[in-house]
Order: C-alpha cells, then structure tokens, then sequence
C-alpha cells in the first residue's frame, strides 16, 4: 500500500508542477488560457461526447483523492501532514462539488466555458496538492 501512496502522491506532484511553476512566477493566467483554449478545442472536435467523457474524468479525480487522502491519512503517522491532510479535504470537496455544479451549468446552457472554472480555487488547490504531494513524498522516502 505504500508503493501505491507513493506512486499516486508522485503523479500528483507531477501533473501539479507545472501548474505550480506557472503560478509562482506568476503567470498563471496566460496558462489557465490555454488550457480553456485547448479544452474547447477538444470539446468541438470530440463533439457530444466530450460531455459524457468531462463528468468521467471528473469522477476519476473524486475517485483518486479518494484513494490518496486515504492512504495518505492510513499510512503516514506524522501528525503535521494528518493535520493537512484533514484540513485539505474539505477544501477539495467544496473544489469538487463546485467544479460539478459548474459542469451541470455549463451543460444546461446555463454557464459559458468560460465561467467553469474558478481559477483562484483552481490555484489554491493546485498549490495545495503539489506542497501536499510533495511532503508526502518526502515522508514516505525520508522517514519510512
């Protein structure tokens, strides 16, 4: 199970580097831009099904934190990451469940794609993750 906490906290802290990086050099917008862009690029050329695959991947990520925040909480007995870890959860439940609402909007007709996303929740839990992941990390090769 720690291979499976290392592997998982690894490939979070190497989708959110980049993101990261873009954030503390502040240039997050100009990126958050292109990912819109891309996004609805990938929307027009993906067609009807684009809707069908947003809430599959949007169910994947509630399925992955799921499974990190459990192994996370199960296998690292440090008290300053528990106390993280506890204190991060209800921030990505509300990330989540706005990112849904928003998805459910959208697909009504009610929201523009643009309006999706929150970006400085977007950040804020960007950020998150990476220092989370990273600590994890470090845990898990360092005090294991």
């Amino acid at each position: 199970m720690t291979a499976m906490l290392g592997s998982v906290a690894g490939l979070i802290f190497l989708l959110y580097a980049f993101y990261f990086y873009r954030i503390i050099r502040e240039e997050p917008h100009r990126f958050e831009l292109e990912l819109l862009r891309s996004l609805a690029s990938w929307m027009m050329a993906v067609g009807v099904r684009s809707k069908s695959y947003l809430w599959s991947m949007l169910a994947v990520s509630v399925l992955v934190e799921i499974l990190y925040f459990y192994l996370t909480l199960v296998l690292v007995p440090n008290p300053i990451i528990t106390m993280f870890t506890v204190m991060f959860i209800p921030l990505e439940i509300f990330h989540l469940l706005r990112l849904g609402l928003s998805f459910q909007r959208f697909f009504a007709g009610h929201y523009l794609l643009s309006q999706v996303f929150s970006w400085p929740l977007e950040r804020l839990s960007a950020g998150l993750f990476f220092t989370h992941s990273l600590l994890v990390l470090a845990t898990l090769l360092f005090f294991s």
